[in-house]
């Protein structure tokens, strides 16, 4: 199934398994299966609302309220939540900060180009299932402007060097490799291209599109194949391990013994 009209609730709701269940598996089986339901923080409430004005500034400018004033503990914003709930209330704080993230977007051509693509789509999800386990797979796709996927990311610096360690650090190698084959086996076509979108996160808004190299891909795809096999191994035993309990000679990382030579 591939539709824009499944709303992200129901997305995360539905239970086959996303990129994020992937890291949970990379963890430990045991992190995925007894994991606990997560409350919207305000990063994230902030997050989606800059996905929103970056991806779909209309939408943004219709459903989002701005409060004057530059603390949540204002009178005039907990009003404003009790009308409107606190995940489309922003301070004006928040809100000059999305803008200018906003405006950093406008000013990137190449961004744009696809933003303002006549095919373009936003929110796409595609709930499919694993050809090689037959488990239920999802993934929600930020745009897809033809057969090229763009994922916003923001980050604190998007320089190309600070950006690859956060693809390290965050395995966007795993989804774009991940998101990549799902919309294949959904349907039937490859992918052209699936890139990030990087937006810096404080002034000046630095803007940037990366598309990870094959050793990459193939990196990421080697990692979510594994993490995907143990899944299905698990649905069909009901064991759900944690991590190793055999002790271990344990090593203190390399930087520890740097800083005293």
């Amino acid at each position: 199934m591939l539709t824009k009209d499944l709303s992200n609730d129901a997305y995360h709701a539905h239970p086959a398994i996303s990129k994020s269940g992937l890291d949970l598996i990379a963890r430990s089986p045991a992190h995925y299966a007894y994991r606990a339901p997560k409350e919207p923080s305000r990063a994230m409430e902030i997050g989606t609302a800059i996905h929103t004005a970056l991806l779909e500034p209309e939408r943004y400018a219709s459903e989002y309220q701005v409060v004057d004033c530059e603390d949540r503990r204002a009178s005039i914003y907990k009003e404003a939540v009790k009308i409107h709930g606190s995940e489309r209330v922003l301070t004006r704080a928040e809100a000059d900060k999305i803008t200018g993230m906003s405006a950093s977007v406008q000013g990137n051509p190449h961004a744009q180009a696809l933003l303002k693509h006549d095919f373009a789509s936003f929110e796409v999800s595609i709930i499919t299932k694993d050809p090689e386990t037959g488990v239920d797979v999802k993934c929600r796709f930020d745009l897809l402007a033809g057969n090229k996927a763009l994922d916003l990311k923001k980050t604190q610096d998007a320089r190309p060097d600070s950006f690859a360690k956060s693809v390290a650090n965050y395995r966007y190698m795993v989804q774009a490799a991940f998101y990549s084959d799902v919309y294949r086996w959904e349907t039937g076509e490859e992918l052209e291209a699936f890139g990030f979108l990087v937006v810096e996160e404080e002034m000046p808004h630095a803007s940037a599109i990366y598309v990870l190299d094959d050793m990459a891909l193939d990196y990421g795809r080697m990692l979510y194949r594994k993490e995907l096999n143990l899944y299905a191994d698990c649905l069909d035993t009901g064991v759900w391990p944690s991590v190793d309990q055999t002790p271990q000679i344990l090593s203190l990382p390399n930087w520890v013994y740097k800083e005293v030579v």
